[in-house]
């Protein structure tokens, strides 16, 4: 690689950079403070991580979908947001598809000269779409993230939240079984049914002894 080529994919991670600085503008509007609200880049680490997790869950359990390819959807599906920002959901649905092309723009202007600029632009495409089992699943984890993120937020307004989660999840989850599963999800988390590891399975000699 010589010094244009690095320079130019150095254009693009410092430009990623930005989305560690960038919060999470629908949270504002549902009671989040400033610091409450996760940045773009928090939550999209969080999205490709569980995305892939998930994929490879539904993927054993019979389902056909490709757990590398819902992994690559995730890393791309917000990263046009370094350049636009984010902008929350309901001003998006203001503005119907004409963000849709404002981001993907951002997207190429920012991927313009890497040399799988193509692919890269494919995934982020599908995310647009939601064309496939693996977009879908990114969008599944996308909204649970901001689920999750309300509540463990005491200031944040639950019923707005529940709100805005079961419009976006009703639209853009398609698939029927994976619609489904998105419910049952929030529903045990709402429920308290399933929590975070805090270190109780030191105290469960069964769950040890199957480690």
């Amino acid at each position: 690689m010589d010094d244009k080529k690095l320079a130019e994919v150095l254009e693009v991670f410092l430009t990623v950079q930005v989305s560690k600085e960038l919060p999470r503008q629908g949270f504002l509007y549902s009671g989040f403070k400033i610091n409450e609200a996760d940045s773009v880049a928090a939550h999209s680490y969080n999205v490709a991580m569980f995305a892939y997790i998930m994929a490879t869950e539904l993927k054993k359990s019979g389902w056909n979908i490709n757990p590398d390819k819902t992994l690559k959807i995730a890393m791309m599906h917000d990263i046009g947001e370094s350049i636009t920002g984010d902008i929350g959901t309901y001003a998006k649905e203001l503005a119907r598809d004409r963000f849709d092309k404002v981001e993907k723009d951002a997207v190429k202007l920012l991927i313009r000269n890497l040399s799988a600029k193509e692919k890269l632009m494919k995934y982020f495409r599908e995310y647009q779409k939601l064309s496939s089992i693996e977009a879908q699943v990114v969008k599944f984890v996308d909204t649970l993230d901001a689920f999750v993120q309300a509540f463990n937020t005491p200031s944040a307004n639950m019923d707005d939240v529940k709100s805005s989660v079961a419009y976006i999840s009703k639209k853009k989850i398609k698939n029927p079984k994976l619609f489904a599963l998105f419910n049952i999800a929030t529903r045990l988390i709402d429920e308290r049914k399933v929590t975070l590891y805090k270190g109780h399975v030191m105290g469960n000699t069964e769950t040890q002894e199957k480690l």
